[in-house]
């Protein structure tokens, strides 16, 4: 991995530590916001999967296609990909449907996000290391 490479999935883990931290501490009074910032921190996660391997992955914020970037046979393409439902959450809960409807995450969901959360974080940070 070259230095610019390195700076960059550097950037995207210390971003995704953030939104990890905020999703946690906005979980039980801001179910809506935590459900964003923890699709944000797996995106973040993902994307310095693909920088770390040299995958050019665009500006989609959409998991399952960063999520195929990946090979079939990529160690954490499969735990990425439990994190999928969650590609919709950026406008699932943060704007009113049509009808003016306000959706919100059930607060289990939540917690099952964020206690996913963490293991893809220290498993996308042991794949790093090595490399």
């Amino acid at each position: 991995m070259n230095v610019a490479s390195k700076v960059r999935v550097d950037a995207f883990l210390q971003i995704a530590f953030e939104e990890r931290e905020a999703a946690l501490r906005l979980a039980d009074p801001l179910p809506r916001q935590a459900i964003y910032f923890v699709q944000q921190a797996v995106e973040k996660l993902l994307r310095a999967v693909l920088e770390a391997e040299g995958v050019p992955a665009g500006v989609s914020h959409n998991l399952r296609y960063l999520c195929e970037l990946l090979s079939e046979e990529h160690a954490l393409k499969a735990i990425f990909m439990e994190f999928e439902p969650l590609s919709a959450a950026s406008t699932r809960y943060r704007y009113p449907s049509v009808t003016g409807k306000l959706s919100a995450p059930a607060a289990d969901d939540v917690q099952k996000c964020l206690k996913m959360l963490t293991p893809l974080d220290e498993a996308v940070r042991k794949r790093l290391q090595k490399d």
